[in-house]
């Protein structure tokens, strides 16, 4: 028995090594990929591409397939997705997205057009300039009602709920426009309605809720806790009916025309979305800024991985020291640990782009800004 525990001692150290090893190669082989990838995504470089939900441009993985499995096949960025979204004008077949449901939340910057939202039955109205925020685990489907497309520009941290087992996606229904791949075996119910279909490379897609999911989350949603705490296990009784009252009553969607502008060292911004207000998105950190004509913004640095959809103007980022040239439509990704600073270009007009910012490095202990230079303003 003593020979036994003598030679386990002796090959515990080899095992660790490899484990450590191999976490380190991974490690650098990562940060490698991440520094590889491009800062700027020209618009026109990434396809529309059919989705169940609508068509679709995913800025973040090279297309849908590689959407939950791949990271950083893009941008380099890895704690959030971001992708654009458009629904067809009113009257036209595609007005609507297709309806789903997934456990993680999602943010939707609204670029243009006219709608609004039908979460768990409830109808909630937006326009261009709003956001419009879909709590976690809540059926959700956008309409358009103006007379063109309408484009959203959004995020959703599939990744996350991935590495958390919360990875499904429930699919209500396609969008009206939606097309199964050619050769696909259809599947339709009794009434004739497009159920999903059967690929011959073992694809698979079908339309509904998973009912054991359902019924749990519909469970965990009704339960509620009035007394007062009297141990620390109350007081997870109190979290559970605190949340659920939370996700009752939170705003779904934010309009752009009550936020307001404020003159911040780093220069003009509408915030939306903080650790410090309230808030419907747990997960992001929203605002626009506006750079002045031929202007700069401060300088700083933070933790926290952001991206930038640019809504109007053109100029450059200065990254760490090195330089990356935008225009209106292009996104651009800070990575971690970034020193960056906005510059605009044009003498003449302002650059205007709006900003999501993932709050998993505030929860971490990696949250606040390093602050290392004013806007001229």
């Amino acid at each position: 028995m003593e020979k036994q525990l003598e030679r386990r001692r002796e090959a515990e150290p080899i095992q660790m090594s490899r484990v450590i090893e191999s976490l380190r190669r991974g490690f650098y082989e990562e940060n490698e990929k991440a520094a590889s990838l491009p800062h700027v995504i020209k618009y026109d470089s990434v396809p529309w591409l059919q989705h169940a939900q609508a068509y679709q441009k995913f800025f973040t993985a090279h297309d849908s397939g590689e959407f939950m499995g791949g990271r950083m096949t893009r941008m380099p960025i890895r704690t959030f997705t971001v992708d654009e979204q458009i629904l067809m004008s009113k009257g036209a077949e595609g007005a609507k997205s297709g309806g789903h449901r997934h456990y993680v939340e999602a943010i939707f910057y609204i670029i243009e057009g006219q709608g609004y939202e039908i979460h768990d039955g409830v109808r909630y109205d937006w326009e261009a300039g709003d956001f419009m925020c879909v709590p976690t685990y809540c059926n959700h489907q956008h309409a358009n009602v103006s007379g063109k497309e309408a484009r959203l520009f959004f995020s959703v941290t599939l990744h996350l709920g991935q590495f958390m087992g919360l990875s499904l996606i429930e699919q209500m229904e396609a969008h009206a426009n939606y097309r199964a791949p050619d050769g696909a075996q259809i599947l339709r119910g009794s009434r004739g309605e497009f159920l999903g279909y059967k690929s011959d490379d073992g694809l698979e897609l079908k339309m509904g809720a998973d009912k054991v999911d359902e019924a749990r989350m519909k469970e965990r949603q009704a339960r509620s806790f009035t007394e007062a705490p009297r141990t620390t296990y109350d007081r997870y009784l109190q979290t559970l009916a605190e949340q659920n009252r939370w996700r009752a009553n939170v705003p779904h969607v934010i309009k752009g025309k009550e936020a307001e502008w404020e003159n911040t060292r780093m220069g003009r911004i509408k915030q939306y979305m903080s650790p410090y207000q309230p808030s419907p998105m747990l997960f992001y950190d929203a605002y626009i800024q506006e750079i002045p004509p031929g202007g700069r913004s401060g300088k700083h640095r933070h933790v926290a991985e952001e991206v930038h959809k640019i809504l109007s103007g053109r100029g450059y980022d200065i990254h760490d020291g090195k330089r990356y040239d935008w225009e209106k439509e292009d996104v651009v990704a800070i990575p971690v640990n970034t020193v960056h600073q906005h510059f605009n270009a044009d003498p003449r007009r302002p650059a205007v782009f709006v900003a999501l910012q993932s709050r998993l490095f505030y929860y971490a202990g990696h949250g606040g800004i390093e602050h290392l230079e004013d806007a001229p303003e």
